[in-house]
């Protein structure tokens, strides 16, 4: 189901899954840059929430990850970072992963 998601709904599941609490002590900024479709994010993770957009501008941050959609996916389901190109401080996105809660897959879509 993941592969069928766009990349701003990838992060969006990332973003609902951070523990405010826990992150709230964090900081990171990370910008995203996909080589197979050319488009540009950039996410921030500050005051217990992340946010992300679409941005063409060139930011400083302090990571800088270039991958493809397939790479990200494989982040996102805990298989690493082989092949991805990063610069900058790899921390940047450990932080935002332990900032996150686990998903919950008997999570209740529909409560009677």
């Amino acid at each position: 189901m993941a592969a069928a998601l766009t990349t701003t709904q990838l992060f969006d599941s990332i973003a609902i899954r951070i523990d405010g609490k826990r992150a709230w002590a964090h900081t990171a900024s990370i910008n995203w840059t996909f080589t197979d479709t050319g488009d540009q994010y950039r996410m921030e993770l500050s005051n217990g929430v992340l946010i992300h957009y679409p941005t063409t501008r060139e930011q400083p941050a302090d990571l800088t990850v270039r991958l493809t959609k397939p790479q990200l996916l494989g982040i996102v389901g805990g298989a690493g970072m082989d092949g991805v190109d990063i610069d900058g401080d790899p921390r940047a996105l450990q932080s935002i992963m332990e900032s996150t809660d686990a998903p919950n897959p008997a999570f209740p879509t529909v409560t009677p």
